[in-house]
């Protein structure tokens, strides 16, 4: 949450409900029609997109893909033509709420309880059915260790599939490839260390990557920002981490 510069094209690894808290902002769709304005948009994992920050202050919340609380926010949009939904409910009580988080600066326990007062729980008929097993075994131990490279070979030969049937599944299962989910993983680790006083540079190592420069790469590549926009002196953001 805070000023961020525009964001270039991009795909994340999550899903991301992105609310202009003062002001609209704008969106541009790969292959769709044109840019689109709004206040509340939410951008499915994967999507090709860009936005136009235009000086709003934003609030980015990431949705893990594979949780119960990404069908919840779906259901809670009003509009949508292509990927991305537009017109989030009750879109005037959230921008109030966010706004007096910004103002007020709360430790990450009063976010966590304010997004629980936002954020609709899940119809029972909504819920999404279970992953499968093996992929579920797969995002387990992936999370258990970010720091390893597993080959494609080795995450398949733990739950029996072929390198290429684990691809299509996760990518079925998920909605994202499953090298994107792991690297949008290693990018939260980052952002918890640095929360808990590491440097960028010791940061992005002990999340796994080989150097500053290919975080760098990976970060804007994810996020269509520069890390220092977010990490910098400069940077007027909160982060705050599940």
């Amino acid at each position: 949450m805070g000023h961020l510069p525009d964001i270039s094209e991009h795909r994340l690894g999550s899903a991301a409900l992105c609310v202009g808290i003062d002001r609209p902002f704008r969106v541009l769709e790969s292959e769709s029609n044109g840019w689109r304005e709004g206040r509340g948009v939410l951008v499915p994992p994967g999507c090709l997109h860009e936005i136009q920050v235009g000086g709003a202050l934003m609030a980015i919340l990431f949705i893990e893909p594979e949780s119960p609380d990404y069908p919840a926010i779906q259901n809670a949009m009003l509009d949508g033509e292509w990927q991305c939904l537009y017109g989030l409910a009750h879109e005037e009580e959230v921008l109030v709420a966010l706004r007096e988080a910004w103002e007020r600066q709360p430790d990450a326990a009063a976010i966590h309880d304010l997004l629980d007062r936002l954020i609709p729980p899940p119809r029972p008929e909504d819920r999404p059915q279970p992953l499968d097993g093996r992929i579920q075994r797969v995002i387990r131990l992936m999370k258990e260790d970010l720091t390893r490279s597993y080959s494609m070979t080795e995450l398949a030969e733990h739950v029996n599939l072929s390198p290429t049937r684990l691809v299509h599944l996760f990518k079925e299962e998920v909605g994202v490839p499953i090298r994107r989910f792991r690297q949008w993983h290693r990018m939260r680790v980052v952002a918890a260390l640095i929360a808990e006083g590491s440097t960028l540079t010791d940061a992005a190592l002990g999340a796994g990557f080989a150097d500053s420069s290919h975080f760098s790469r990976a970060f804007r590549n994810m996020f269509g920002i520069t890390p220092s926009s977010v990490f910098g002196r400069a940077a007027n953001v909160q982060i705050v981490i599940a």
